[in-house]
């Protein structure tokens, strides 16, 4: 069977949200964790592929905020169920009736304009049988009655796919981006850009840039690049984004 690729360090469970519902068992290993500001802090998720689904989140200038595991649909009584006490409740009335009674979806957003969407989250190769699906389908359904529509993500095995990579670059480097990103950097990097595309080995060695700063410079709209098919390498071709976020649109590549 293959593997899910890894993504980062692992956090402890006792010290972060879990969302609605215990994530599953892990059986002596570490659960996986990350932190995500717009996520409020430290969370817990089930797989790597949904800890880079949270990266994307993070940097995703459309996402005002979002949550793993947010609810539990129940399908039985084709309601949403938001805490472990109203989840407990929904079990107990249906006896001993779980797995086809139940979906819970691995993130819900809120997005910058107040909408609200929500997340399936597979690995590629991985996305599950007819049965599964079908009961994904009818919690669909269910989801769209209450306003949360729902999409399915299928994250490339490729843990060297340019979407992949990159979400790992961009996310710390928003954090990175408010020290060093200074207006004297901008006006340099907008004037070089003003005749056109420029290749990063270029850029970098035209104005004594670090490498290191391009996934700064990424993540906070001053350059723009094909960051869902292009890894920020040298060869990556930049252009000026004059405040432009929608290159950090990532997940938009994972719909199937």
């Amino acid at each position: 069977m293959r593997s899910a690729p890894s993504y980062g360090v692992r956090s402890r469970r006792t010290t972060v949200n879990t969302g609605v519902r215990p994530t599953a068992r892990t059986y002596g290993k570490a659960r996986i964790g990350t932190y995500a500001e717009k996520a409020a802090g430290h969370i817990t998720v089930e797989s790597d592929p949904e800890r880079l689904v949270a990266h994307m989140l993070s940097i995703d200038p459309r996402v005002r905020s979002f949550r793993q595991q947010p609810f539990t649909v129940d399908l039985v009584l084709e309601r949403l169920l938001f805490t472990r006490e109203e989840l407990s409740e929904a079990r107990k009335a249906r006896g001993s009736r779980g797995g086809e009674a139940e979906y819970t979806p691995d993130f819900a957003t809120v997005q910058a304009d107040g909408l609200q969407h929500a997340y399936e989250v597979k690995l590629e190769g991985f996305e599950g049988d007819g049965r599964y699906w079908a009961k994904v389908e009818r919690a669909r359904e269910i989801m769209a009655a209450y306003c949360y529509p729902l999409s399915m993500l299928v994250v490339p095995a490729n843990e060297r796919h340019p979407a992949v990579v990159n979400a790992q670059l961009l996310k710390p480097a928003i954090l990175r981006a408010r020290e060093y990103v200074t207006p004297d950097i901008i006006d340099r990097v907008e004037r070089f850009c003003e005749s056109g595309p420029v290749l990063q080995r270029a850029l970098c060695a035209e104005l004594k840039i670090s490498t290191g700063l391009i996934p700064a410079l990424l993540a906070t709209g001053v350059l723009q690049a094909d960051l869902a098919h292009q890894h920020i390498c040298a060869t990556l071709q930049l252009s000026a984004a004059y405040g432009d976020l929608s290159h950090l649109c990532l997940i938009e590549g994972l719909r199937p």
